[in-house]
Formats: structure tokens, sequence, C-alpha cells
């Protein structure tokens, strides 16, 4: 009996709790990578905290991850019956918090954040994510994806060369949740390539 794929669509919104929650001045290398040792000078600030509109700015392809036991902390969401919330950026998000979340969807639909006025919101922040299925994504990694390669979701896919972290920002916007080729015995896959994509694509 043959078997069909199955795509999942949820509306989501972005959980604007979780920007309350980002440092104040930002992160450095150690706690941006997980490991001192790339990090000579610990001190340094390599990561800022983004705008709130480009934090919560999410478009088509994006990964979307949901924090862990959300239910432990009360939190007043308006939309509570009808989204989940999530959040697709990882800007100021530490290396060691991985744990505490679980992969959400790819983002389907977009929603992008004006600048706030200070009025309040003016646009509609729900969105829709695929969970199964074939969906497209970008190689934000530093490793060329073949097809077979099975892939999982991280902060951080950049390379670290002699002590030196190499952090594309990005032009358009924060640093986004990345892909990377899957250990064996992770915990964070989402799917295997089924085409060729060198970094960028």
């Amino acid at each position: 009996m043959g078997q069909a794929a199955l795509s999942i669509l949820s509306p989501l919104a972005v959980d604007h709790y979780e920007f309350a929650r980002l440092p104040e001045g930002g992160i450095n290398t150690e706690k941006l990578t997980g490991n001192a040792a790339n990090a000579p000078y610990t001190d340094k600030i390599v990561e800022h905290r983004p705008m709130f509109h480009e934090w919560a700015t999410v478009l088509p392809g994006m990964i979307c991850l949901s924090r862990k036991a959300r239910n432990q902390t009360f939190r007043n969401y308006v939309a509570a019956e009808t989204a989940s919330p999530v959040i697709s950026c990882a800007a100021c998000l530490e290396w060691d918090e991985q744990k505490q979340w679980f992969f959400a969807g790819i983002a389907r639909s977009k929603s992008i954040r004006p600048v706030d006025d200070g009025i309040g919101p003016s646009t509609d922040e729900f969105f829709t994510v695929a969970i199964g299925g074939m969906a497209t994504l970008l190689n934000n990694s530093s490793d060329v994806v073949y097809p077979g390669d099975v892939l999982e979701w991280t902060f951080y896919s950049e390379k670290t060369d002699s002590g030196k972290v190499a952090l594309k920002r990005m032009k358009t916007g924060p640093r986004r949740f990345g892909i990377k080729v899957a250990d064996a015995l992770s915990e964070r896959v989402i799917g295997r390539a089924l085409s060729f994509a060198k970094p960028g694509e």
C-alpha cells in the first residue's frame, strides 16, 4: 500500500514575549557558538539585539520554533485559541538554549511587521507553516547540501577558523534559524534534502 506525503497547515503568531527575554546589550562569541575555545575575547559583543519589527517579521521558507513547557509561565495571549506562538529569529539566543525549543514548522506565508509608531499594530500578524511534506529552504549553512542528507535546525551554523567566528550577518535583517547536516543522534532533525544546494542557495 502506497504512502502519500501529508502537509499540515497551522495558523501561528510571533511570540512577542520572547523578544522581551532577549538580553539588552547582546551576546558574546562564547554564548553564540557554545565553545569557549572560539572566543578569545569573551566579553566582546558580536551580536546586538535587533529592532522588534525586524525580529518579528516572518517570510516563507523560514524555520519556526516554539519553546518547550511554555505553559509553566502564564502569558495573556490575545489569539491563544486560534494561533500558536512561535519565533523565527535566532538573534541573541544562546547556543546552550537549543534544548529549550522544538521545531514548529516552515513558514508558508509571510508576516511583515512595520516599524512601531506607538499607536498599535496595523497589520495582521498571523501566518501559516507547513509541518509535513516538501518545503523550500535556504541553505544558510557554510556546507554544501547533497540529496539524501539528513538535515537539522540549529541556532548557528557558520564555520570557525583559528579562534575567529565567521558571523555572516544578513544585510536584510537579523540572524535566522539555520540548517546543517544532522549528527547521528541529533534530536533536532527536520527532514531529508531532496536536491543539491550550495551555501546561499
